[in-house]
């Protein structure tokens, strides 16, 4: 299977998860392309798309650390090879990547409600709303015909 990275997160979703998840060396290939589109096909519905970028590199390293976990510690003389180590190392990562996953584009938008004359009559429309506490018509007398409906705030024009 292929693998490629060109070294431009910023180029395509490809590069940029491989970048997060560390999967960057030629001779030490992880992941192979199908893969890792693969992986974000599941979570954005492509295999380009870079809208869950951070979550698409969390799962890599997953599946990362899953290939290293089957595989046993290894040691001759003095040296030896902790995949044990390498799967840990990579589930700490899926760790951190899932924090920033759940601050990747959460970022807060102000919104100050009742600014516009139609954000106050969709909040007057709404009965569920609190009223304020003064209005015009407030003291109209309902008895002789006038109903809830031709009261209106005080920021309502004068009929």
């Amino acid at each position: 299977m292929a693998w490629t990275y060109g070294g431009d997160p910023a180029a395509n979703a490809r590069d940029a998860i491989r970048f997060l998840c560390g999967d960057t060396d030629t001779n030490d290939q992880l992941l192979n392309d199908a893969e890792v589109a693969w992986v974000n096909n599941q979570l954005t519905g492509s295999d380009t798309a870079t809208t869950a970028l951070y979550n698409a590199a969390y799962r890599c390293c997953l599946l990362i650390a899953s290939k290293f976990s089957r595989l046993a510690d290894q040691s001759v003389g003095d040296l030896k090879v902790s995949m044990s180590q390498k799967a840990k190392a990579y589930r700490d990562q899926a760790t951190e990547l899932l924090e920033l996953a759940g601050r990747e584009g959460s970022v807060p938008t102000p919104y100050a409600g009742g600014v516009t004359i139609s954000d106050k009559e969709l909040d007057w429309a709404n009965t569920n709303m609190v009223r304020p506490g003064f209005y015009k018509g407030q003291f109209n007398d309902t008895r002789d015909g006038n109903t809830e409906q031709d009261l209106k705030p005080l920021w309502a024009g004068a009929e």
